[in-house]
């Protein structure tokens, strides 16, 4: 008696191995490029809070506004050192610059602001100063026009009042 494989066995073990893997190859990549779209949706949607968050905070602590513009806000400080804070957008990046110092990118580089809109509902007296901003807010990778799972993005808006008054 002869011990080991034959050839119908070995054509028929590989067969059957070719079909499971590709019928599982496809179900791996789909999670693959599941975890790419959900991580860059992540990216996105977690700058555009961050920055949402931050231009609320400026304006909450603000003494006064000095100056509204559809893409830039320039907020009066009691402190000198951060008087005025300007905060604008700037080929798909919204910078805040207080005082002298360097402007500072509050988004990332990998996402892009492709739109920002300051509006200004102070009332006629002065006595309240609220401002509005909406911004879209998309990712910026490498390849994103290319590949649907790296494209994503997502549209902030919020409003805040002057607290001083």
């Amino acid at each position: 008696m002869q011990k080991g494989v034959t050839l119908l066995e070995t054509i028929l073990y590989i067969g059957i191995v070719t079909i499971f893997l590709s019928a599982i190859i496809p179900f791996a990549w789909n999670i693959i490029q599941g975890g790419a779209k959900n991580s860059t949706q992540q990216e996105v949607f977690t700058q555009g809070q961050y920055v949402a968050d931050r231009i609320t905070y400026e304006i909450r602590n603000a003494s006064d506004i000095n100056s509204v513009s559809p893409t830039q806000i320039s907020l009066a400080s009691a402190t000198p050192g951060t008087n005025p804070t300007i905060i604008s957008l700037n080929a798909g990046v919204i910078n805040m610059q207080q005082g002298v110092a360097s402007p500072v990118a509050l988004n990332s580089a990998n996402t892009k602001v492709t739109s920002l809109n300051f509006t200004n509902y102070s009332s006629l007296d002065g006595k309240t100063q609220n401002i509005q901003f909406v911004f879209t807010m998309s990712a910026n990778y490498v390849g994103a026009g290319t590949r649907q799972e790296y494209n994503g993005s997502v549209t902030m808006e919020g409003s805040a009042e002057v607290r001083s008054n």
